[in-house]
């Protein structure tokens, strides 16, 4: 998901969201769309793609894909990177045109680190789109609140506390869900007949990880300041504190993420 994030960090993460993405419910995901031989996924907040750069060799052949995303610039990113790919991108604001995308018949929904920046009233659409296109729906990487550096700092609680803040502010959404996002979604799927699993996506960061440590550590000052401004000095020691550990090759980082697969029972489009 792009969300206003640079092409430069999508790039600096997107390794380890693959490293990090639960493999058997790819694999349940595979066996499932395999019958329908070239599938038409549509991404939702695709970035420049990096959901169909892992997705894709695990699909049948013929599929295609439809990349939802509003930024241009990660949209010229994006085709630059997939040329030569089945995948066409489609400009739309999510914020206020999800509905849409429901012009067309679709196998599959997917979304990646889009789920946590979304409201309670979007993910109730998120599920009537899905409906409405009998489709299953994967949507990975959904932060769940869980920040765990080792060794441990006084500062890290109060940290991840006013990250988690900072999670729930207005993206554009309305009110984010923040780490309540994916439960939240499966108890919304329950309500409808199909097959719902999550499983743990985490981030497992040690000292070679530097590069996205030291961004994670800019992000979460900056979120947790903004949560708090009165404890922003204590809360630019703490990343002066944990940058020391990182810098003498000592830090280690989990970030807690869930992903989410729904399998409709119904036969939904065949191709």
């Amino acid at each position: 998901m792009s969300g206003g994030f640079p092409a430069a960090w999508l790039a600096l993460r997107e390794p380890y969201d693959a490293r990090a993405a639960a493999d058997r419910l790819v694999d349940r995901l595979s066996a499932w769309v395999a019958p329908r031989g070239g599938p038409h996924v549509i991404d939702l907040g695709a970035g420049t793609g990096s959901t169909l750069r892992r997705l894709a060799p695990r699909l049948p052949a013929g599929q295609r894909w439809t990349l939802v995303e509003i930024d241009p610039v990660l949209i010229a990113a994006g085709e630059a990177e997939l040329a030569g790919a089945a995948a066409r991108y489609r400009r739309l604001d999510l914020r206020t045109d999800l509905e849409v995308l429901g012009d067309e018949p679709a196998d599959l929904l997917t979304a990646s680190a889009l789920l946590d920046l979304v409201s309670a009233a979007w993910l109730e659409r998120l599920v009537a789109l899905r409906r409405d296109l009998d489709c299953a729906l994967y949507a990975s990487l959904t932060y769940d609140g869980g920040i765990g550096w080792r060794p441990p700092d006084p500062g890290d609680e109060e940290i991840r506390e006013a990250v988690g803040r900072h999670q729930r502010t207005d993206k554009g959404f309305g009110p984010a869900l923040g780490p309540d996002a994916a439960p939240m979604l499966q108890r919304l799927l329950v309500r409808t007949e199909g097959t719902i699993e999550l499983a743990r996506s985490d981030w497992r960061l040690g000292p070679a990880d530097d590069g996205i440590q030291r961004a994670l550590l800019d992000g979460y000052l900056e979120a947790a300041a903004d949560a708090a401004p009165p404890r922003a000095e204590a809360f630019r020691d703490w990343r002066q504190r944990r940058l020391r550990h990182v810098e003498a090759g000592r830090s280690e980082l989990t970030v807690g993420h869930l992903d989410l697969l729904y399998l409709p029972t119904t036969s939904g489009r065949t191709a």
